[in-house]
């Protein structure tokens, strides 16, 4: 049970839940009931943890050649390559079944897009054919947004638009942080992220075009559907901080690290400024 926990990704199933959990409160401008908030949040979860074993299972033989990734390997080899196929489109199939019953079409579709995207698409496809994959592959880390907000409303509302373009921007950045901190193991998975093909100034530059692009976008967000002053301060100072850490980080390779914790925490504080304003409001 445990390797299956980790196989599933907890860390990525915890951004979609908050992701996802922002993106009903921007619809709704308040509170959900607490039984749509379980199922669909329920609904992400095993979305999200089934589209993730499915990775693992289609990454074996990357994983094997990287020491960072070689537990994954190893705990599909303990658990059986066909429960956990059979666990991850069970999990992904049940996700469906909640947005299915109560006609929630909208939510149901991006749902079926996240773990095509994820699992298939840039998995099998964009990961292994250029450096250029996390850019589209941003994807499925984004529509946790649109799933909770159109979970409980059909309203088209321009905040959580922006806020999903705002996630589309945010996770290259944050994937290109990582590969420059350990692009020696990708290089010898044979994976050709962006510094191992085109080097690290290269990296940096693009890490900076998408970072730079975060602060308007999340200023944005604020002005587009009126939020107080509370989100518009501290999603600036939370910008500041991100734009300082980043800078200062991908320059000196002993805080590439930094700059790759600096995204999660830049990402995190904005989706609770964002909580606490609507819930305050």
């Amino acid at each position: 049970m445990r390797d299956v926990v980790r196989l599933a990704k907890g860390s990525i199933i915890f951004s979609v839940v908050v992701t996802g959990f922002t993106g009903m409160l921007m619809a709704r401008r308040s509170l959900p009931t607490w039984y749509e908030a379980t199922w669909i949040l329920v609904s992400l979860t095993l979305s999200s943890g089934g589209s993730a074993i499915m990775n693992n299972l289609f990454d074996y033989d990357l994983d094997k050649n990287m020491r960072r990734t070689l537990w994954r390997s190893e705990a599909i080899d303990r658990v059986g390559a066909k429960k956990l196929w059979a666990l991850a489109w069970v999990a992904s199939a049940i996700s469906l079944v909640p947005l299915v019953f109560y006609q929630r079409w909208y939510a149901a579709g991006f749902t079926v897009l996240a773990i095509w995207s994820y699992a298939v698409w840039y998995t099998r496809y964009l990961k292994r054919r250029g450096p250029f994959g996390a850019i589209v592959g941003g994807l499925p880390g984004a529509l946790p947004v649109l799933i909770g907000a159109y979970g409980v409303s059909d309203r088209f509302a321009p905040d959580v638009w922006l806020l999903f373009a705002f996630m589309m921007l945010w996770q290259p950045a944050h994937f290109w942080a990582l590969a420059l901190k350990i692009q020696g193991e990708y290089a010898k998975g044979g994976v050709p992220v962006l510094p191992v093909v085109f080097g690290d100034e290269y990296t940096r530059l693009y890490i900076l075009i998408y970072g730079l692009s975060l602060p308007p976008l999340a200023l944005a967000v604020g002005l587009a559907a009126g939020y107080s002053w509370f989100y518009l301060i501290g999603s600036g100072i939370a910008s500041l901080y991100y734009v300082y850490t980043t800078v200062r980080g991908i320059y000196r390779k002993e805080q590439y690290g930094k700059a790759f914790f600096a995204s999660i925490i830049y990402m995190l504080v904005v989706m609770i400024l964002l909580n606490l304003d609507i819930l305050l409001a």
